[in-house]
């Protein structure tokens, strides 16, 4: 995410096994974006295509937060590490629509997140309110901010206020997001015992759960590395962070979206964690 939109220092030798030039551990790292990408893309798709034929508030904006924030909007960060020699503005314009978009997919999960949880406690309006609020500041701040030179240089952030307005939103609300999804796991798990609801999905809460937590550290890595930007060792650090998170993120994702059930189980979608909800 913001962590693989910044300028990679110059290449060096590294203690590490080399590919052309390239550190073992980049790879690694890009790798585990790129699967995180691929398994929003899929989830996000497959979710919205219920969505269509559901017509049901949880599938759409779920669906679309995924194949917005995880798939979209992330590949176009990160697209520019595949571009060689690139035009001046191309990267600018890259990731300008791709934070845009990955803003508008936090948004989405928010939205969700309030609706569907806490949707008559007057607290968890304001909370929402707030995180929505901090996300398009920060966004709109990020985006005056940046300078067509400076992207093309490959430093998308800064240590601004707007910077850190935006993270902070995002993580609060992940927090929130994955808090309610184990809280939901937890009751459903009590209500397993007297057959009062349905093991796959307390799965999904439990495994959806596990992908927002990631992300909330993927958060805090961005931070770190914000904060130390200057030290070699931290930059590979969080190299390996993210190459971790993303394929935990991947994994997680798709255990809880795809579980191994018999079809005529498994074609129900968040709409049943939903009425899980509501029970």
């Amino acid at each position: 995410m913001d962590s693989w939109s910044r300028r990679s220092p110059p290449r060096h030798q590294s203690t590490l096994f080399d590919f052309g030039g390239i550190a073992a551990i980049e790879i690694a790292g890009l790798f585990g974006m790129i699967a995180f990408v691929a398994t929003s893309l899929a989830v996000g798709i497959r979710i919205l295509l219920l969505a269509a034929r559901t017509r049901l508030f949880p599938e759409t904006t779920v669906g679309l937060s995924l194949f917005l924030a995880g798939g979209v909007g992330t590949a176009l960060l990160i697209a520019p590490l595949f571009l060689e020699d690139p035009e001046p503005q191309t990267p600018y314009l890259l990731y300008q629509f791709g934070t845009a978009i990955c803003h508008v997919g936090y948004g989405l999960l928010f939205v969700f997140v309030w609706r569907v949880f806490r949707r008559e406690e007057k607290w968890a309006l304001v909370l929402y309110a707030a995180c929505t609020a901090g996300l398009f500041v920060g966004a709109v701040g990020m985006a005056l901010e940046l300078q067509p030179e400076a992207a093309m240089l490959g430093n998308f952030t800064s240590n601004s206020v707007w910077f850190w307005i935006s993270l902070g939103a995002r993580f609060v609300g992940y927090v929130w997001a994955s808090a309610e999804s184990f809280r939901y796991y937890g009751m459903l798990k009590k209500r397993l015992e007297f057959g009062l609801a349905d093991a796959a999905v307390a799965s999904r809460f439990l495994y959806w759960g596990v992908s927002l937590s990631a992300v909330v550290v993927i958060w805090i890595n961005t931070a770190v590395q914000q904060l130390m930007s200057g030290s070699e060792d931290v930059r590979w650090a969080s190299l390996l962070i993210t190459a971790v998170l993303g394929l935990l993120v991947a994994v997680s994702l798709w255990f809880a979206f795809f579980p191994r059930r018999p079809k005529a189980v498994a074609s129900g979608g968040v709409s049943d964690a939903a009425e899980g909800v509501a029970q």
